[in-house]
């Protein structure tokens, strides 16, 4: 079972960042992104080679990951 954590889309957190090679999904409210639900754990960063940052990871680096909606 994999453990995940919820973080809004305007968090410049590593879940919401293009750049997030981990697991997560889009929660929308009245047909709107509002929260990113994404696995917990340590991933590569595709821009830093030498970090494995968590999802709660703040990156000066970030980078939107879509506009939807």
């Amino acid at each position: 079972m994999t453990a995940f954590a919820s973080y809004k889309i305007t968090e410049k957190k590593c879940a919401t960042c293009s750049y997030w090679c981990g697991e997560r999904q889009i929660e929308f409210r009245n047909y709107k992104p509002v929260y990113i639900k994404a696995s917990a754990g340590k991933y590569p960063c595709l821009v830093d080679k030498s970090k494995n940052p968590s999802a709660n990871t703040f990156c000066l680096k970030w980078k939107l990951w879509e506009k939807v909606g």
